[in-house]
């Protein structure tokens, strides 16, 4: 028995090593893509344009989504236009200046519809820490949104 284990450790071995070559290099996740998020604000010929996805304009997130992206283009037009905003979301501190204010707007709009309000204030915060690649920061940014947000 001793014999067949240590030969099927000699196939098996390199085996795996093959098909994890063979596979080629792992990714831990793809791009984000527009259609991943519920709404986006871009630039479009330097104007600031916030879109929301279609699924969306039809529930009951709609107020939410919007509340959030209006507070993005106020955050461009306050910055001196849409391209220099957007140019300036390079670090993770910068993303989460620029998505704390948002996740508020959006967390106020929910809370006043009946959203549980320390509960949507963790989602929120989490989705903060992992749009900015802040993982480990999601408890500094869960107590900012605290305290900056209500």
């Amino acid at each position: 028995m001793s014999g067949f284990g240590s030969a099927l450790r000699r196939l098996v071995v390199p085996t795996l090593g093959a098909v994890a070559l063979a596979a080629g290099p792992a990714q831990a996740q793809r791009a984000a893509r527009a259609e991943d998020f519920l709404g986006v604000t871009r630039c479009d010929s330097g104007q600031v344009v916030s879109e929301i996805r279609e699924d969306v304009r039809r529930s009951d997130l709609r107020a939410e989504v919007e509340a959030h992206e209006a507070v993005h283009r106020q955050q461009a037009a306050a910055y001196g236009g849409c391209e220099a905003f957007l140019a300036s979301l390079t670090t993770a501190r910068r993303i989460i200046e620029s998505e704390l204010p948002a996740y508020c707007a959006q967390w106020k709009v929910a809370v006043a519809r009946g959203a549980d309000s320390v509960a949507t204030r963790l989602d929120y915060a989490w989705r903060i820490s992992a749009q900015s690649g802040a993982m480990e920061n999601r408890l500094d940014i869960t107590r900012r949104f605290r305290d900056e947000c209500g």
